[in-house]
């Protein structure tokens, strides 16, 4: 019996060793180079609808967001347009020339972007549609934007420059306030 003990005292000792000793010391490997435990920055791309014909696609390895199709984009309210998750992703935005509106909040917060064009088909830019969008130094409007909602460029401290075209008719409450880089 006292042999058994030994034994079993011998099996038990081993297997502690071996079960508190890391993998890649008993058989000489390296775990990381199979990339088991390293995370790995992956490029996705999203995409889904913002009006009744426009569709939105990001992919995340450019950071570039393009609204496609025609019509009228959704309004939202803060933080619910449907790239909000990735606005932190999002580098450059791209608006095709048939979409006629930039929606409420559409933008809302987007640090990223320095410069965006709206094209000469949209006629009205909504409700804090670029709000705090810290990073935007510069905007193209076109002659085709007929009014400018409420905050539509609230707090973009970094714009510098924005030229109003005489086809704006409507200058909604706020809509500069707080751009304190323009000259």
């Amino acid at each position: 019996m006292k042999s058994f003990k030994k034994i079993l005292a011998t099996v038990l000792c081993v297997i502690m060793v071996f079960a508190s000793a890391p993998l890649s010391g008993l058989i000489g490997l390296e775990l990381h180079e199979f990339n088991l435990f390293t995370p790995k920055a992956s490029a996705a791309t999203y995409s889904g609808t913002c009006g009744d014909n426009l569709t939105w696609n990001l992919d995340t390895s450019t950071g570039e967001l393009i609204i496609s199709g025609s019509g009228d984009m959704k309004n939202w309210s803060s933080y619910s347009s449907p790239w909000n998750s990735y606005r932190s992703d999002i580098k450059t935005v791209k608006i095709s020339n048939s979409v006629t509106s930039i929606g409420d909040y559409a933008f809302y917060k987007c640090t990223g972007p320095t410069i965006i064009v709206i094209p000469d088909s949209v006629t009205s830019i909504g409700n804090s549609a670029f709000e705090g969008c810290t990073g935007l130094t510069r905007i193209t409007i076109f002659d085709s934007v007929i009014s400018i909602g409420n905050s539509a460029f609230y707090g973009c401290t970094g714009l510098t420059s924005i030229t109003i075209p005489d086809s704006v008719i409507s200058i909604g409450n706020s809509a500069f306030y707080g751009c304190t880089g323009l000259t």
